[in-house]
């Protein structure tokens, strides 16, 4: 593995850790009949899917409740939120900052963690083998004990909250500033009114805070609200609504007929707003459909979510959707990825759906595309492949292969389900 693929520790909080004792269902993942579950907040439901776990777990909340440690964290934290909605802090900065996880804070919720585990090992181990291992939410962390998955999933959950205060709070730079950034100035004086107005709205439902990660979630989750950046839950759930006819459709497939699994068409963001669907966006499709009817898959996986141009409210798959029912191509047949926002999270999101929907990805899928997004993907200077591990950690496919001018082949990986804490519009 290199040393990207390790780009979600914090190893300073590691070094606190006593090497993991227990192997229980080491290496056991994603299991293909496993259902998410959900709560009433989709985005925190696809960015910290254990702390959904641990919402539907009432043993595991019992037991984080009642740590003295964890439960300080939570009742420091509610003071300062009610603190801030009626003192004379006015910055985000004075506001947000201690709300983050600091290194030390984060060794000190492992250690509490760390000791729950080894008193409540049956406790955790049900929670860990049949809801967090088989979720594939963290399939990266599979090979460890569990006690490891734990404090790995746990590190994981620091990047993620801090990264949304850090960006959406406090203003640090996104690499994607163009269209990933915060929607407001956050120094204006509309964003630091509105701040000062969440925290007196978030005091009045503090007493139902009793969990240590609560305070510094639900403020996260409000900043992401309060920026309109729900892209990450829209459309779902997707095999409900705009799969829904697909998902079905290849519970009765013979795969035997086929050379590919799907074939993937990455989109194209419009420059204009008035554009829904960009011209190189509708070019691709027709570059698919010629294939479609050619029989080589009996699936279009359409990718793309709201990206170009900043705040469009036109999901690149969901416009390709439509053109492609307009050309011929039945519902049954399209399969809509509507979160990517970068040619990495094309493949990776077109994997997850192939994965939890049951389309074999021992079967290689066709990536279809204008030419010189096939010439990026397939670059040999290996420049596609640096960036994934970069931006992912890890290549979300394998024997990638250029087939023609407007195609490349590739097998997809399991990897591809774990969540990633530095995107938070597509975790």
């Amino acid at each position: 593995m290199t040393a990207a693929s390790y780009k979600f520790m914090i190893p300073i909080v590691f070094l606190l850790m006593i090497v993991a004792s227990g192997f229980a269902q080491s290496g056991a993942g994603f299991q293909k009949d496993y259902r998410l579950l959900r709560s009433s907040n989709g985005i925190a439901d696809k960015g910290f899917y254990w702390f959904t776990v641990i919402g539907q777990t009432p043993a595991i909340q019992k037991l984080l409740a009642a740590d003295p440690t964890l439960s300080g964290f939570c009742k420091a934290r509610i003071s300062l939120l009610r603190s801030h909605a009626t003192d004379t802090c006015s910055w985000a900065s004075s506001m947000l900052t201690d709300f983050r996880f600091t290194i030390a804070d984060s060794a000190e919720v492992a250690n509490a963690l760390l000791s729950l585990y080894r008193a409540n090992t049956a406790a955790f181990d049900e929670m860990i083998n049949h809801q967090l291992r088989p979720s594939g939410c963290y399939q990266r962390f599979i090979a460890g004990s569990n006690e490891k998955f734990l404090l790995d999933a746990w590190s994981q959950t620091i990047i993620g909250i801090n990264f949304i205060i850090d960006r959406y709070g406090l203003g640090k730079r996104l690499r994607y500033y163009a269209i990933d950034s915060a929607s407001y100035n956050i120094n204006g004086e509309y964003y630091r009114a509105a701040l000062k107005d969440l925290f007196a709205w978030l005091s009045e439902g503090a007493d139902t805070m009793n969990l240590f990660f609560q305070p510094s979630l639900t403020i996260a989750m409000q900043l992401m609200a309060l920026n309109d950046r729900d892209e990450a839950a829209r459309f779902e759930p997707l095999e409900e609504g705009e799969n829904k006819a697909a998902a079905a459709a290849v519970r009765s497939t013979d795969w035997k007929k086929y050379k590919f699994a799907t074939i993937v068409v990455p989109g194209e963001g419009p420059e204009l707003t008035t554009v829904a669907l960009d011209p190189l966006g509708r070019m691709r499709c027709n570059l698919a459909i010629a294939r479609y009817h050619d029989g080589l898959a009996p699936f279009i996986i359409v990718s793309g979510g709201f990206v170009h141009p900043f705040h469009t409210p036109y999901a690149e798959a969901f416009e390709m959707k439509r053109y492609l029912l307009t050309q011929g191509i039945p519902e049954s047949a399209i399969i809509i990825e509507p979160q990517a926002r970068h040619t990495t999270t094309n493949l990776r999101n077109a994997n997850r759906l192939m994965i939890r929907y049951g389309i074999p990805i021992t079967m290689p899928s066709d990536i279809v595309s204008t030419k010189s997004q096939i010439d990026y993907i397939v670059l040999p200077q290996g420049h596609f492949d640096q960036r994934n591990l970069r931006e992912l950690g890890y290549l979300p496919y394998k024997e990638k292969n250029r087939i023609s001018i407007h195609e490349a082949s590739y097998y997809p990986v399991m990897e591809s389900l774990h969540m990633d804490p530095y995107d938070p519009l597509d975790p």
